[in-house]
């Protein structure tokens, strides 16, 4: 099917209520760069793979949707930062007939609020390890992003808190991911103003190498892949290599039973184009949409204000409590 003019309200399209929906029928869907489906709208996202569909959309231009169809989907990657949820669904999900694998982002900002509402980093650990041993450590990748200093974290109080977290996780799981925080990244330098938090800061250029120091001695120790996410410099002199987080490589360990799919991975797995130039992912669609994720991360790029997000989640939630599974994550009535 090709473009269709439609209004949300079923009303005649008018120039100005109009908006043009496009039908697409991706083979790997990301669930989500945009926001913490598993830890907040899972019922939503399993409710909606059954249906069939979701409506995406554009968040840059309002009356640009998509209609994301399922009937080709073969695989996911889930994004979280609460591995408990995704934990507590895995049945669910593998039910589902995908191939997928997890992406968790792990921080320890614990006591510095910056993450005020992921759960306590205690939780998170256990559950991570918990999530690979369900899954194998092959589907389960560690994500420490970004990362970041401030009047109230030095270099050598990360690097620390680094070296830490490698040794809880890093028997459970074969990747760890990061990247350095760049407040130029559109939304970043916004959100930590209005929350006041004007003392992170980015790394110089020779705090960078010796934070990769420590990834270099800490994956050594315990056989870790170390991947840099969109990150323009090049760190391959300390073991660390390009971030695929969307990765036909994985795929092709966990779907080798799967002749279709890997006869699509081998056809069409290609570099996804929409991405930032350093991002090195196959092309995979995501299903989420900004300003919805609740775990008020004060350096996301994601969300414009709490109370946008606290808006459009009550409007979710009372769908749901209504026995309606809207077509996108803020419903519109």
């Amino acid at each position: 099917m090709g473009d269709q003019q439609v209004t949300l309200g079923g009303t005649p399209a008018g120039p100005s209520s109009s908006v043009i929906v496009t039908d697409i029928h991706p083979v790997i869907i990301s669930v989500s760069r945009a926001t913490d489906i598993p830890g907040f709208y899972m019922d939503w996202f399993l409710r909606r793979f059954h249906e069939g569909s979701i409506i995406w959309k554009n968040p840059y231009r309002q009356n640009r949707r998509q209609r994301v169809l399922f009937d080709k989907t073969g695989a996911a990657v889930f994004w979280t930062k609460d591995p408990g949820s995704l934990l507590a669904r895995a049945d669910e999900i593998d039910d589902l007939g995908i191939h997928w694998y997890a992406q968790v982002t792990l921080n320890d900002y614990e006591g510095l609020g910056y993450e005020l509402r992921v759960p306590l980093l205690e939780k998170r650990v256990r559950d991570f390890q918990d999530l690979s041993g369900r899954l194998g450590k092959e589907r389960v990748i560690w994500r420490f992003d970004p990362l970041l200093l401030s009047d109230n974290l030095s270099l050598s109080s990360l690097q620390e808190r680094i070296e830490r977290l490698f040794s809880l996780l890093g028997p459970y799981c074969e990747r760890m991911v990061f990247s350095y925080i760049d407040l130029r990244y559109r939304g970043v330098m916004r959100n930590m103003k209005q929350y006041g938090l004007t003392d992170i800061r980015e790394f110089l250029p020779d705090e960078k190498l010796q934070v990769a120091e420590v990834l270099e001695r800490c994956a050594q120790k315990y056989g870790v892949l170390v991947m840099a996410c969109c990150q323009e410099l090049d760190l391959r002199r300390y073991g660390i290599v390009p971030g695929r987080c969307v990765d036909d490589r994985i795929f092709r360990r966990i779907a080798a039973q799967d002749p279709e799919f890997m006869g699509w991975l081998e056809r069409d797995a290609r570099k996804d184009t929409g991405q930032r130039a350093h991002c090195t992912c196959i092309v995979s669609k995501d299903v989420g949409e900004y300003s919805t994720c609740l775990h008020q991360c004060r350096y996301c790029y994601a969300n414009r204000s709490d109370e946008m997000v606290a808006g459009r989640y009550l409007l979710h939630r009372q769908a749901i409590n209504q026995g309606i599974i809207p077509e996108s994550i803020v419903p519109e009535f």
